[in-house]
């Protein structure tokens, strides 16, 4: 105890020499004070006193920046317009409107091809060889990944220019094409891909969307616009069915019915390895037999149809849509594209649909209310009652004989 107090006393004030007077005065003094200290300190913990500020800034609402703007407002501020297109799905992707507008103000169109890593490499080749004959029309893979101002650093930004290709020919033809102060813009349909664009080049000229700005520059003439446009039109085709897949998740089985008529027969049975079976009607039963699927015994298509609907949206089952003669043809991409691009395309085959309109007719199941099966027809309601007249009138009968 004693030692505590010593200890205590040179903490608090300092040794306290032994030849000094009233040594033991000073000491219990010492110990007393830091008590008073330790518990101070512990009401402080318990009692957290509030925060007085004497200039309190206003509160500014946060604003969220928008996803996209409409595409006629990205149209009246930008001269050069990117139209993005998801390449399974070309003609879903494309406003024949919308074309005719770009081309009465006046404006100059690049097709960008996205998305080529999902499709054969020969589909790649006959869309670049049809769109190329409109307009400059160029093959990317973008990347979802946003880089952060620490990833500007060469070795991080090397392992990320690694996850997309495609952008360095497009700068390098914006740059050798237009020498004076430009605006581009980024415009496209729902899903194919816009904002991964736009957050694609920026990374390939080393800058970040972290600022919010409205446009960003490529180099001393050159500014991109930050928000792309979305071009509003109706579609009914796959896409369409993976956009809105919270939905269609409801009706699984009637969209698989709906596919499965613009699909050969061949096509089926080879990406599905399915035997021989009738085809269009019995692919729902071939699919419920090959992934085991039943309910109460039956084959159960409503499961079928959920497998292969997360199939799509997972991208393991590839798909494209093409309407065009198997024998259009094909197109060279050039050299300098072909070396930014050659490592993301697929070589592999992928199913092929025939339309890019789909008729999915929606059936709603009624639901039963509570007691419905208790319910009874009015012509059995008559008849029952008939026959309780009748049994009335018998057993009046029997009351008069037994009386």
């Amino acid at each position: 105890k004693q030692w505590y107090q010593r200890r205590v006393a040179i903490t608090a004030g300092g040794k306290v020499p032994n030849l000094a007077p009233f040594k033991e005065e000073l000491l219990l003094e010492a110990i007393q004070q830091t008590q008073l200290k330790n518990d101070e300190k512990k009401l402080r913990k318990k009692t957290k006193l509030p925060i007085i500020v004497t200039n309190k800034k206003p509160d500014t609402p946060k604003v969220a920046a928008p996803k996209s703007v409409s595409a006629h407002i990205t149209l009246s501020q930008c001269d050069i317009l990117l139209w993005v297109i998801d390449i399974r799905n070309v003609n879903e992707c494309l406003c024949t409107d919308f074309d005719k507008t770009i081309k009465e103000a006046n404006k100059t169109i690049i097709f960008l091809l996205n998305k080529i890593d999902l499709v054969p490499s020969n589909i790649v080749k006959k869309w670049y060889g049809i769109l190329s004959t409109r307009a400059p029309t160029f093959v990317m893979k973008s990347t979802e990944i946003i880089l952060t101002e620490c990833e500007q650093i060469v070795p991080a930004l090397k392992q990320v220019l690694a996850k997309f290709g495609g952008a360095k020919p497009i700068l390098a033809y914006l740059k050798n094409t237009y020498t004076e102060a430009t605006k581009i813009g980024v415009i496209g349909t729902k899903t194919v891909g816009k904002s991964c664009v736009v957050s694609t080049l920026l990374k390939c000229c080393g800058r970040t969307k972290a600022k919010r700005s409205v446009d960003t520059k490529l180099n001393e003439n050159l500014r991109l616009v930050t928000t792309p446009g979305l071009i509003e039109m109706e579609r009914s085709g796959v896409l369409n069915v993976m956009d809105n897949l919270s939905q269609y998740m409801n009706y699984p089985s009637q969209v698989l019915v709906a596919l499965s008529e613009h699909i050969t027969k061949e096509a089926a049975m080879f990406h599905f390895t399915l035997p021989h079976y009738n085809h269009p009607d019995g692919l729902l039963d071939a699919l419920a037999v090959r992934y085991n699927l039943y309910f109460e015994k039956l084959p159960d298509h409503a499961a079928v149809g959920r497998l292969i609907l997360k199939l799509l949206r997972d991208a393991k089952l590839k798909f494209y849509v093409d309407e065009t003669e198997e024998d259009t043809a094909q197109a060279d991409i050039p050299a300098d594209m072909m070396l930014d691009v050659k490592r993301f395309l697929y070589e592999g085959d992928a199913l092929r649909i025939t339309a890019s309109d789909l008729n999915i007719v929606i059936v709603k199941k009624e639901k039963k209310k509570k007691g419905s099966d208790m319910d009874i027809d009015e012509e059995e309601e008559e008849e029952m009652g008939s026959e309780e007249e009748g049994e009335d009138d018998d057993g009046s009968n029997d009351d008069d004989e037994m009386s």
